[in-house]
C-alpha cells in the first residue's frame, strides 16, 4: 500500500483524501440518521374532526384500535402498524362512508401525510 501511496503524485493524493473524507461523512450521515429514526419516539399521531381535536398520542404499534364519531354519526376505525421497512405507521381498516377513500389511502409513514374522511370530515396525521 505504500508502494502506490508512493508512485501518486501530490494532486492524486489531495483528490485521494477528499474523496476519503467524503465517503466517511456520508457513511456516518446515512448511518446516525437512520439510526436516529428508528429510535426516534417523538412522533405523534394526531386526529381531528371538524376543527376539534380528538385524539393526541404517541405513535405506537399495537393491536388497538381507534374509533372516531364523525361529524354526522359515521365512524372511522384506525390502527398503527408497521410497514416492511419496520417503519411505525398509520393506517384507517374501517369506514362507512360512501368512497372510502381514507380506506384506500394506505399506510402512511411520512410526517403530516393525511388520511382524510371528507363525509365524516375526520382527519388523520403524524407528527413530530
Amino acid at each position: 500500500m505504500k508502494q502506490i501511496w508512493d508512485k501518486l503524485d501530490r494532486k492524486q493524493k489531495n483528490d485521494l483524501i477528499i474523496l476519503l473524507v467524503l465517503v466517511i461523512g456520508c457513511l456516518l450521515y446515512f448511518g446516525l440518521h437512520s439510526r436516529g429514526t428508528d429510535l426516534r419516539e417523538t412522533r405523534n399521531v394526531v386526529i381531528r374532526v371538524g376543527d376539534e381535536e380528538v385524539y393526541n398520542g404517541p405513535l405506537s404499534v399495537s393491536d388497538k384500535e381507534l374509533r372516531i364519531s364523525g361529524i354526522h354519526g359515521g365512524s372511522n376505525v384506525f390502527v398503527m402498524e408497521k410497514d416492511e421497512q419496520g417503519n411505525a405507521g398509520l393506517r384507517c381498516i374501517e369506514a362507512d362512508c360512501p368512497d372510502l377513500i381514507c380506506v384506500h389511502t394506505g399506510l402512511v409513514t411520512l410526517p403530516d401525510e393525511p388520511i382524510v374522511c371528507l363525509p365524516h370530515r375526520v382527519t388523520a396525521r403524524i407528527t413530530e
